[in-house]
Order: structure tokens, then sequence, then C-alpha cells
């Protein structure tokens, strides 16, 4: 997120006076999964920066305006969670801001309720002008907000997204059933082949330990007795391992301190992705355009097996 203030013309005013408008910037990832590259383009951060600045400084009374700018990269526009759009919002509502400037309507949202109620209601309660440029849409002008253009576009851009997100999910699923490791990280004991980042190889150190823990299992050794084993030879947790590797995963650990544990070994136990088999899909959002997820039915798991060296 990007929350930057840029002063106005010199002689303008003070800054207690003076206008105080936002540029609200997004993109998503859902474009350049979806192979619209040429449109992602065209919705990148530096190009709807260029496109809103240059538009404040042709609008006179814009121009000498207090700029504050906020950026959601990354983020789906189905989702009103965005953290610099609330920011955002916040501010509105505390009346520190006055003005409000997207490349387009997508960019503010693409939850077609949502968006409506804002651009019809919230923001004329609050007093603050929306503007939309690329929409030729401005709230200053009456009625516009209500208008039939206004509501068919937002109800476009809400199918449009609904439609993105199908596809993505739809080429994700493809790319898991032929084989490809969608995971953002590697599975303690693999991790990406440098030559190609959709195939796991294994990792010398901790394949060792995955294979022991196997090993150990195989002998009947349950796995409370396997953690308590692991410990006492100071073996570093999955979690310290890639700690110490440099991975940027974050984990929860209770207390300062992290142990194996039985559910750490049964959770290696029972992962199919060590006998050489790629899983997708074990969890999905449940919403589109939202962040939280559950827990999808094992048999509807996607399973690729043969993919990589089982441990």
């Amino acid at each position: 997120m990007i929350n930057a203030e840029r002063s106005g013309a010199a002689g303008a005013g003070t800054a207690s006076t003076r206008l105080t408008a936002a540029m609200y910037l997004r993109i998503s990832s859902e474009d350049s999964d979806a192979g619209h590259s040429t449109k992602m383009e065209s919705d990148s951060i530096a190009n709807q920066r260029s496109l809103l600045s240059a538009f404040i400084s042709r609008t006179p009374e814009l121009e000498s305006a207090n700029i504050l700018e906020f950026c959601d990269d990354g983020w789906s526009g189905k989702n009103f969670e965005r953290p610099a759009v609330r920011e955002m919002l916040e501010q509105a509502r505390n009346g520190n801001i006055q003005c409000i400037l997207v490349k387009d309507l997508s960019r503010f949202g693409r939850d077609y309720l949502e968006v409506g109620n804002y651009i019809s209601r919230i923001f004329p309660f609050l007093g603050i002008r929306f503007i939309a440029v690329n929409d030729h849409f401005d709230s200053s002008r009456g009625l516009e907000a209500d208008s039939l253009e206004t509501s068919f576009k937002t109800l476009f851009h809400d199918i449009y997204s609904r439609d993105i997100s199908r596809k993505v999910r739809e080429a994700k699923r493809f790319r898991a059933e032929r084989g490809e490791f969608m995971g953002s990280f590697a599975p303690y004991g693999y991790v990406k082949d440098p030559k190609d980042k959709k195939h796991l190889t294994p990792d010398p150190e901790a394949a060792e330990v995955v294979r022991r823990i196997f090993r150990m299992a195989g002998e009947k050794r349950d796995s409370t007795e396997i953690a308590r084993t692991l410990n006492a030879g100071c073996v570093p947790t999955p979690m310290q391992y890639k700690e110490a590797a440099g991975c940027p995963r974050t984990w929860l650990c209770a207390g300062e301190r992290n142990f194996w544990t039985k559910d750490t070994v049964n959770t290696i136990l029972r992962d199919e992705r060590y006998t050489g088999t790629n899983v997708f899909g074990r969890r999905m959002c449940d919403e589109i355009g939202k962040n939280h997820q559950v827990s999808v039915p094992r048999a509807e798991w996607i399973r690729a097996p043969g993919c990589h060296e089982g441990l």
C-alpha cells in the first residue's frame, strides 16, 4: 500500500484551507493469470497514477489541492476489505478527504451493489466528490450517480470480475491437473527446481529428515516417540529450518520456541506430496473476491501422481 501526500502549487493557500483529494489506484493479479497482458499494462499502477495526475493538472479546482495517494496492488475489486481502500474510506468518513479520483469505476470496485451504494448514497451524504476519469463520471454533475449508464457500467464490471475469477480458477485447475506445482512455498523436504519453479526437487538435508520420519513410522514407532527422538537430536523443525534458509513465509507459533510435536509428525506422514503426488485445491475461497478460505473435501482435491521424486 502507498499512502503519499503531494503539496499543491506554491501560494495556493494553507494546508488547512486547501481541498484534499485522494487518488485511488488498484490492480489485481487476476487479469495476468487469465492472460490479459494488454489490459494488465493499461491498468498498471504507473498508468493510473499518470492519468489521474494529468486530469488533476488540467482541472482548475483540483490543481492546487493536497493530493493523497492510496494503492492496493494485487487486490481483487470484488473485495472491499482492501487495506488502502479501507484507509481511504476511513479518512473520508473523518472529513479529511473531499474528493476521490479513480481511473474508472472498476478500479474502485467490481461489486455492483457495493459500488452503487458508495457513489449514489455514501459519498453524497459525506459531501465527497467522486470522479472516474475514463468513464467520464463526475458526481458533481447532478443526478449522474443514478443514471442508467452508470448502473450498467457497475453491473458490467461486476459480471466481468466474476467471469475473470472463473477463468482464473479454471486455468489453475488445468495447470494442477497437468502436474504443475501451484504452491507459493515448497513443502518441507523439497525446494522449487531452479530450472522450473513449477517442479519440486528434494532439499537434501530436510529430505533426509522426512525419510527418517517415514523409516521410524515403518518401525511401528508412534508419532510422539518420533517427535521426542527428533527433539533429543536437536533436529530443526520445519519452521526453524525454513526460517534459517531465508523463507519469507510466516508461521503461527505458541511461545518463543518451537519443538517437534506428534501433530507435526502426523502432518508429514499424511501428506501425499511425499509420495511424488502434487495435490491442489485442499482449500478454496468461499466467495469470489474474498480472502476467507474453507476446507475442501478430500475427494474433491486435484491429484497428479508421479510429478516429483517421492521421499
